[in-house]
């Protein structure tokens, strides 16, 4: 028997979709809240204080949620409820292709939410393929936050995808999914397992001995991120398909598992590539660390859009 494509989920209370689909893509970038909890990382010898924007747009979903924050110095506790700011003024405006504003999208800001601003429209999808701006300003601060992220066109996961595998099988899990168009140079995408089943006793032999060993815990691996990676490493068929080979690293529970295909924004590839320098993914010397790419004017943070589809398969351990 095959799986078919899933269109709506949730498992066990923990996200619903999309929520998933965003935090797939977010796992790549917990190293980042680092910085954006705390101060800049640069040379300046007085600590600054920055705003901090957070939102992420889903192609063919509401409008989402923005966070607006304030830094805490780097040797304070940073606590979000704290430094939340909620008297700042949040529009998302979609722009026309000369730039020109089309739509404008006022926000307000509820504590029902998690203390996050929250679309007036809750009605309108973001469309694919199109530019949205950013804007949040302060009548009690002088900031004044901007950011664009041009959404990326939808894509379908096109094959079969089996009701079970084995782990580590020779028969690895193929998904084959439609070609995209491009909103850049290059398509990037982020592959992600999101385990139904996360249990102790369901973990696979990598992460059950990291795990006996105290150097995760379960949550860390709920979601498995295979973090960026660019089209052209995959298998490009004739009909302009794109094939991807699940790594069994991205295997941390045998069970039932969502496999998330997520295609990320400039700005999200450009910070989770930044990100890897700063965190040591690079051969620069400590002088020469360029900072992180928010692409965030007046601030710090990330305005940033992803495309996704999902299947469902279930990873079954060898010899069952």
């Amino acid at each position: 028997m095959l799986k078919k494509k899933i269109v709506t989920t949730k498992h066990k209370g923990f996200l619903k979709f999309p929520e998933f689909a965003k935090a797939a893509v977010m796992v790549s970038l917990i190293g980042i809240w680092i910085f954006l909890g705390s101060c800049e990382i640069t040379s300046q010898d007085e600590y600054t204080e920055y705003v901090v924007a957070e939102a992420y747009a889903v192609a063919n979903r509401t409008l989402p949620h923005v966070q607006v924050t304030k830094t805490s110095p780097v040797n304070e506790f940073f606590d979000a409820a704290n430094n939340v700011l909620m008297l700042a003024i949040v529009q998302i405006t979609l722009l026309n292709e000369n730039g020109t504003d089309d739509k404008v999208f006022p926000y307000r800001f509820s504590l029902d939410d998690g203390g996050v601003f929250v679309p007036v429209n809750t009605e309108y999808m973001v469309e694919p393929g199109r530019t949205y701006r950013l804007d949040v300003t302060f009548n009690d601060r002088p900031e004044v936050i901007r950011a664009v992220t041009t959404v990326p066109y939808t894509f379908d996961i096109i094959s079969d995808v089996p009701e079970s595998v084995v782990y580590q099988s020779q028969n690895q899990l193929e998904i084959t999914i439609s070609q995209a168009l491009r909103t850049g140079s290059q398509n990037v995408f982020v592959f992600s397992s999101v385990a139904l089943e996360p249990e102790e006793e369901n973990l696979t032999p990598f992460y059950k001995a990291s795990f006996e060993d105290e150097n995760i815990e379960l949550a860390d691996v709920i979601i498995n991120s295979s973090g960026l990676i660019n089209e052209g490493n995959f298998d490009i068929n004739p009909d302009g398909t794109i094939t991807l080979r699940f790594p069994w690293i991205g295997v941390a529970f045998y069970g039932e598992s969502l496999v998330v295909t997520s295609l990320v924004d400039r700005n999200i590839n450009d910070l989770i590539r930044s990100q890897q320098v700063q965190l040591g993914g690079s051969t620069l010397s400590p002088g020469e660390i360029p900072n992180i790419i928010y692409n965030v004017e007046g601030g710090i943070g990330i305005f940033g859009s992803i495309s996704t589809d999902t299947v469902k398969t279930k990873f079954t351990r060898p010899g069952f």
